[in-house]
């Protein structure tokens, strides 16, 4: 063997031996994904779709290994994570072989505020927004920039299609308010079928986050606690007409320890109101006369345009009262009752 072949043959049996060192690549290891942060991992289609379709930012960490779950009547291979549920449908085609739960429409249920009976869009069109006849929402601004930039990838073309946000996020189920979330940011906020948004502006004026609907809807249940007798004395109080009052019964003898709340809305933003209560056996009138600030209803720049917040300690005697806040310009009026014991 000439000196030529001798050294290809070295570097071939040390190619040879350097790869029998290495080792050897774990099974499935472009379909499991595991993190630092949590004890689960993701496998297989779930793996794929996580991937393919956002990733971290859209569906956050797995807090559940796969199992098996009855969902509309048939079990299937689910996943939990921070911000939605994997579901395989194995009877169907790609991409529908997996499919997000509808956590934001059953959270809304579960709340008691059905899609159906939330107030709809005031109008059909709006500069920067998109109407959705299907529900009768806008989604605005931020919120619909955010909606167009993520989606279901179906055709491999850059960009997401409006049918490939609307199979991530499903229909809005709701016009955008000021909600406060699980984790105590009070924040603009907008469900849709399978998300909700929310505007963070404390990290930046364009700052959107997905709430995180998976730890909500799978988080342990409280216990019901036994229901507490209720005074007979506090009923048949009228319910407040544009307000809300907090609380809305209490002893005399608590009075001196105990702000009310009151929150009127409805006022023209920016107003000047009148403040006043009645007693509604002697219809006896008291006016507030607030020297110390001017009070107006929220203006435009404000999170509760419109929304007048009042916070009083009251010295009064036992009888159902009417606290008035009446619009100046508008003559609007908020009436919130509450009763003294």
């Amino acid at each position: 063997m000439n000196a030529r072949r001798m050294c290809l043959f070295v570097l071939l049996m040390v190619a040879v031996l350097l790869t029998a060192l290495l080792p050897a690549a774990p099974a499935q290891a472009q379909n499991r994904i595991c993190f630092n942060e949590v004890p689960d991992c993701i496998e297989g289609r779930f793996a794929e779709y996580w991937q393919q379709n956002g990733g971290l930012p859209v569906f956050g960490f797995p807090i559940t290994p796969a199992f098996q779950q009855e969902v509309e009547g048939k079990v299937r291979l689910v996943q939990i994570f921070e911000r939605n549920r994997f579901e395989l449908h194995p009877e169907n085609a790609r991409p529908y072989d997996v499919l997000l739960g509808r956590l934001g429409d059953e959270l809304l249920q579960r709340r008691g505020t059905p899609l159906q009976n939330e107030p709809k869009a005031p109008t059909t069109q709006q500069v920067g927004c998109r109407y959705f006849a299907q529900t009768q929402h806008l989604v605005c601004d931020a919120f619909l920039r955010y909606w167009q930039s993520y989606g279901l990838e179906f055709d491999g073309r850059r960009g997401f299609s409006e049918a490939e946000s609307l199979a991530l996020f499903g229909l809005p189920l709701t016009e955008a308010r000021v909600e406060t979330n699980s984790s105590g940011d009070t924040v603009l906020t907008q469900w849709f079928e399978r998300a909700r948004f929310e505007l963070h502006t404390n990290l930046g004026p364009d700052v959107v986050l997905l709430g995180l609907l998976g730890r909500e809807a799978f988080a342990p249940q409280p216990e019901p606690q036994p229901m507490q007798p209720v005074d007979e004395r506090c009923v048949n109080i009228p319910a407040p007409e544009m307000g809300f009052v907090n609380p809305n019964c209490i002893s005399a003898a608590a009075l001196n320890e105990t702000l009310i709340f009151f929150h009127g809305y409805g006022f023209n933003p920016g107003e000047l109101v009148s403040v006043y209560m009645t007693r509604t056996d002697t219809g006896e009138v008291t006016p507030f006369e607030f020297t110390d600030t001017t009070v107006r209803a929220a203006s435009e720049d404000e999170a509760f345009t419109g929304s007048v917040f009042l916070l009083l300690q009251l010295d009064l005697s036992p009888g159902l009262y009417a606290l008035t806040i009446e619009g100046i310009q508008s003559g609007h009026k908020s009436i919130m009752f509450f009763k003294v014991i």
